[in-house]
This record gives C-alpha cells, structure tokens and sequence, in this order.
C-alpha cells in the first residue's frame, strides 16, 4: 500500500516488508481515526521484524510512522480524528494533510522542545490550507462539537510562536474557542496577538 514517496525515506534503514498477495479491497479505506497506539505499535513491530543489527538506527520509528500515516492520510476516504506527535513535520504527512478533505479533528501530544516551532509552523500551515478542521487539541481534552483551538499548559509558543498565532487569528473563520493558558507568549507576543484579535470577527470565547 506505500507508494514510491513513501517507502523512500525507509530506504536508507533496509526495512523489508513482509510480501504478500494485492488486498482483495482497500482496507485503509475503512480507517476512521488514527491514535498514539500507532507510534506504540511501530515501536513494537521494529523490535519483532526491524533489523537485526545491535545498533538500531536512530528515528526509524518516526520514519516508519510517518510513511504509514502518509499513506492512511492519502488512502482513507473516512479518516476522520488524528492523534499525532511530532509526525506532524514530516514532510509527506503535511502534503497530505493539506489535501485531505475528511478530518475534522487532530490532536497533538507528546511534543518534544525541539520540534515545537516546527509544529506551530505546521499547525498554522494547515488551517491557511484545510476548511474542514474544526477541532484542534493540544491537551487531550474532550471539547465536544464546538470549533476549538486549546493550548492550555503546552508551553510552546514563545514571541514567534505569539506571531505565528496572530496571523492565523487575522485570517481564519471557523475558530470560536481559544484557550491559551499557561503558554509564555511574551510581551511582544501578545501585543501581535491582541491586535490579531481586533481583527478576528468568529472568535467567542477566549482564556488566557
């Protein structure tokens, strides 16, 4: 089910896939949600099946769980709720999350430091480019069917971060809660910020 784009970056580990006759239907077809199980998962099946050298090589596991989720994001016609880490900068999963016309809610969790301007890159890229995600969770809270953006305690916005955010705010239409407690926006931060909300017209309920 990988195509070329995606067994390309597993090259360089030698993975070899088990073999097996063509699906009798596309069962990625039939996968509504993506969970962190999947990262436990892989880490589980490269331990069993993944190489043999003492030495494992480092970020397999994210180059395998990023070839997979490409893949499911490309193929899934019912995919709807992503729970992602850091996968979510992998190049291949951002191009087919901007083409994606199925999900409605992703949730982030387990960010490491080092990748969290990365992912506020990501995150803003994808509301620019996706109209159907209405439910953003950085917290693992369950907020319903309301239009939600929470950041509460995630600590990883910082000044850039605060300007990533204000831009998104300038121009997104779908957005009514925000939550941002505990994140250190700074003084610059959020003086872009609230500027950004003098011109956001569908923001309703906001905590900082």
């Amino acid at each position: 089910m990988l195509n070329d784009n995606e067994l390309a970056p597993l090259i360089p580990f030698k993975i070899t896939f088990p073999s097996h006759p063509k699906p009798l239907f596309e069962y990625t077809n039939y996968i509504s949600s993506i969970s962190y199980s999947l990262h436990d998962s892989v880490k589980i099946w490269l331990i069993r099946e993944g190489p043999k050298n003492l030495a494992v090589p480092a970020n397999i596991d994210y180059a395998v769980e990023s070839s997979l989720i490409a893949m499911i994001l490309r193929t899934s016609k019912n995919l709807n709720s992503l729970i992602i880490n850091e996968t979510i900068c992998n190049q291949l999963v951002l191009e087919n999350l901007y083409e994606n016309t199925t999900i409605v809610s992703i949730s982030l969790c387990k960010i490491r430091d080092h990748y969290k301007p990365k992912v506020i890159d990501a995150l803003v890229k994808i509301f620019y480019k996706n109209s159907t995600l209405i439910s953003l969770e950085l917290n693992k809270n369950e907020f319903g069917s309301k239009i939600i953006l929470n950041l509460n305690s995630n600590q990883i916005f910082g000044i850039e971060g605060g300007k990533s955010l204000a831009k998104l705010l300038c121009k997104n239409i779908s957005l009514i809660s925000l939550d941002l407690g505990c994140n250190e926006l700074g003084i610059e931060g959020g003086k872009v910020f609230a500027e950004a909300l003098c011109k956001n017209s569908t923001l309703k309920y906001l905590d900082l």
